[in-house]
């Protein structure tokens, strides 16, 4: 399978569009006085662009003894047009739109060691991550020459952006090309390089700083994590730190259930970011192990900037342990309100069965004084239907001339005979229902199961015991003694069957 094959999840990659254009390009230098330089931003056109590339003119770098590191930053994308109104959830299908032409981005991403890597990464934009590390060596020396690292990490935004580092170990000079980095993340990383302005020229200042950004604005998304799960617990009244009763469910059902397993996609997102950040630290601590010379040598020319980084990721890796511990602790939390959720919705159902119940009673009540108002319009048919029939045989010519005693001699009989007998016919019927009822009811509750019909209980759990084992007995000698009066019976026949045949001979 081919890896541009849609099915094995990746995001396509032709996706890019070239339109030259303005770009951004920024720079900050710290000099042997470890005085740092303004952050310098500019908007640059297609010829500058070329000049920066191959620092030439203004973009020129100074002799490495004049400073002791720098970062220069160009942001060659344009502003993101996928967002929604909040910034977040975008597509896969984002296009990627290039401030540059097709043959100057070749020339840079060559130029820097950045190719095929950022490729590479942006095809991996709504996957947790992506990245690439590559140390050049010198051919002669076999000294490291440069460090060159692709990140694709999300900063602000839901989607990832590509960071294309590389760093000069002779220059001490860092190089970055920033894609699909919004203006607001653009000022994010200029607060945060300014912050950390004694470490401009560190090999590690940049994926560091990015790490840490992520996992500030991932803040933003456990305080929206918070605000919901507040806002189920109103809702539920769920909750044991405030005496606030239970607000008014949402319109539909549907819709509290929606807020909680939304809740549960926001901790499983940022949870997702956590784990991705981990990865980058645990790059970052294995890079800074194995650069440990080269860092010594070309950075660190005094303790204090080694111990004040040491500190930062030392702070930054205790940042990510105390973001885990609120993540669980909201996990947790959203679990138990779901869990609340579902136990709602089902006494509602249980409630609206209770009323469908009720119902069906009323229902089978009024249905149950119908049949008895029909049931005595046919009783009173049947009463006065033998008189009728009579009368109607009165009304004959045969009959004519005959005395009227003698309907009334016919009728209240025949009536009373058929009244008697359907009267009695019912009162059977029902006395049989009674007695087969009461004897299935018997038979299931002890024969089959005596203990459903006699439970123990503390108080009298001798005495149940005795019945039910008494039961058991009397059960089984009911039984022999019906085989036995089967088997007495057929031994009777057979005698007396010899008998008749030995009288017949005689």
């Amino acid at each position: 399978m081919e890896l541009d094959t849609p099915m094995i999840g990746l995001d396509p990659e032709d996706n890019v569009q070239f339109k030259p254009g303005p770009c951004v390009v920024a720079e900050m230098r710290r000099y042997s006085s470890r005085k740092a330089s303004e952050y310098k931003r500019k908007v640059v056109g297609a010829q500058e662009v070329d000049n920066w590339i191959e620092e030439r003119g203004e973009f020129a770098s100074p002799a490495a003894s004049e400073h002791c590191g720098a970062v220069r930053w160009i942001f060659a994308c344009t502003s993101p047009t996928a967002l929604d109104s909040d910034g977040n959830y975008l597509s896969s299908n984002e296009t990627l739109e290039l401030a540059l032409s097709q043959e100057t981005f070749d020339r840079l991403t060559t130029r820097y060691g950045f190719s095929p890597q950022v490729q590479e990464a942006w095809r991996y934009r709504s996957s947790s991550g992506c990245g690439a590390r590559k140390i050049e060596y010198d051919d002669s020396s076999g000294e490291i020459k440069s460090l060159v690292l692709v990140m694709s990490i999300r900063l602000s935004g839901s989607f990832a952006s590509v960071i294309a580092i590389n760093h000069d170990f002779r220059k001490k000079c860092t190089v970055v090309l920033a894609l699909r980095v919004s203006p607001y993340d653009q000022t994010l990383l200029q607060k945060a390089l300014e912050s950390h302005q004694d470490l401009v020229g560190h090999p590690l200042l940049i994926p560091t700083m990015v790490v840490e950004i992520s996992l500030a604005t991932n803040m933003l998304y456990m305080q929206k994590i918070r605000h919901e799960l507040s806002v189920i617990e109103k809702a539920t009244g769920q909750h044991a730190w405030l005496q606030i009763p239970a607000a008014d469910a949402p319109a539909h059902d549907s819709e509290l259930s929606r807020l909680g397993h939304a809740v549960k996609i926001h901790i499983s997102l940022s949870r997702r970011r956590l784990d991705s950040i981990k990865c980058w630290l645990e790059l970052i601590k294995k890079s800074l192990k194995d650069l440990e010379q080269p860092i010594s040598n070309s950075f660190v020319r005094t303790a204090g900037p080694k111990h004040e980084y040491e500190q930062w990721m030392g702070n930054v890796e205790l940042l990510v342990q105390f973001r885990q511990v609120d993540l669980c602790y909201s996990d947790r939390r959203a679990d138990n309100q779901v869990t609340a959720i579902y136990g709602l919705l089902s006494q509602r159902d249980n409630m609206v069965g209770v009323s469908v119940a009720i119902e069906s009673k009323k229902i089978s009540e009024a249905s149950k004084r119908d049949g008895s108002a029909l049931k005595s319009l046919t009783v009173l048919t049947a009463l006065f239907f033998p008189a009728t029939y009579i009368a109607t045989l009165f009304t004959l010519p045969n009959f004519a001339g005959t005395p009227f005693w003698l309907y009334w001699a016919v009728a209240i009989p025949l009536t009373l005979v058929i009244f008697g007998s359907w009267a009695s016919w019912t009162f059977y019927r029902q006395h049989q229902i009674a007695q087969e009822t009461t004897a299935r009811n018997i038979d299931q509750d002890i024969e089959l199961d005596p203990e459903r019909a006699f439970p123990p209980s503390p108080f009298n759990a001798a005495s149940s015991s005795f019945v039910m084992s008494t039961l058991r007995q009397i059960r089984l000698q009911t039984k022999q003694s019906h085989a036995h009066s089967t088997s007495a019976d057929a031994m009777t026949q057979r005698i007396e069957h010899s008998v008749g045949n030995k009288n017949m001979r005689h």
